[in-house]
């Protein structure tokens, strides 16, 4: 008889389950180990904001009156007057920010308008393309295997047949420079990327200064060698070919087509239109991490003190 036959089944229930607790242990705390590292990584970045806003001394103020207050009071006028002056300054940055990303979109949907009236001008062009290719490549051929069957016609057929074949060819040529479509400038819009390359901002085409510091601070957790964030922007659009080595002839001309507005000398493409709506993303990402920091700079104003239980 082999031990658990002697054992009641109660007990063996009580085994399984001390067994199943025992290995679930581990797991439930590798999945409390990771909140902490969280909250540390958006306490820093909350705290980079508030030293970007100045607001680093009211908050150790802030920090210092709680910790002198006995648990259970309410707060003091100078502690009112701390947070109100602490949401004043997040509120403002946050309106800020909106600003910026409404610009950002603003410009965005103007260039999707720009894109597709230039992709259909180019889906109809390549259209007659290929109508006038067909026509020119069958239906000459078939008028030159027509003059064929006669000797008296023949010379004629050859030299139709000549002339189909370059005719082909020529509209095949045009049809694959016709595939970067049409040119056109960019119209009456904003150029959010002109301030970060440093060229001239058109119409409202500007960043605040704290959100400027923000998109040129480091992000906490990666350190001052990884670069700021605009760094990092930079040589992701150099790894995507969007814009070239710094100081070239051909970058220069780059930049002139991602920021140009009010400007119908410059004329863009569309891959350079899909290039700067790319870009434009690219720092309406970043620009939107600032309100996330500024949200949890706000959260950490609420946590209260906490009182030992009678």
């Amino acid at each position: 008889m082999s031990i658990f036959e002697r054992l009641p089944l109660f007990s063996i229930a009580w085994v399984l389950a001390l067994v199943g607790a025992a290995s679930y242990a581990p797991a439930q705390s590798s999945g409390t180990a990771e909140k902490p590292a969280f909250e540390t990584l958006a306490n820093r970045n909350a705290e980079q904001v508030a030293g970007i806003l100045h607001l680093s001394e009211l908050l150790n103020k802030l920090r210092t009156i709680r910790a002198q207050t006995a648990c259970g009071s309410s707060a003091s006028p100078e502690e009112l007057a701390i947070r109100q002056d602490i949401l004043e300054a997040v509120e403002g940055s946050s309106l800020d920010a909106d600003g910026v990303l409404a610009e950002l979109e603003s410009e965005r949907s103007r260039l999707f308008e720009l894109r597709a009236a230039l992709q259909s001008r180019r889906d109809r062009s390549l259209g007659l393309l290929n109508i006038a290719n067909l026509v020119t490549g069958t239906g000459l051929g078939i008028v030159t295997n027509a003059l064929q069957f006669s000797d008296s016609t023949a010379k004629t057929g050859d030299v139709i047949g000549v002339v189909s074949g370059f005719g082909s060819t020529a509209l095949s040529v045009i049809s694959l420079r016709r595939q970067r479509g049409p040119q056109h400038s960019a119209g009456s819009i904003p150029n959010m990327l002109a301030p970060l390359f440093g060229r001239q901002p058109k119409l409202n085409s500007y960043y605040p200064g704290e959100v400027l510091q923000y998109l040129q601070s480091p992000p906490p957790a990666e350190g001052v060698e990884s670069g700021s964030r605009l760094d990092q922007l930079m040589a992701e659009w150099k790894q995507a070919g969007r814009i070239g080595p710094a100081g070239s002839p051909k970058t220069d001309q780059q930049v002139n087509r991602l920021t140009s507005s009010l400007d119908t000398k410059t004329k863009l493409s569309i891959d350079d239109i899909s290039d700067r709506m790319a870009m434009l993303s690219d720092v309406t990402g970043r620009v939107g991490l600032m309100k996330r920091d500024l949200a949890q700079l706000m959260r950490s104003m609420k946590k209260e003190k906490t009182c030992p239980a009678n």
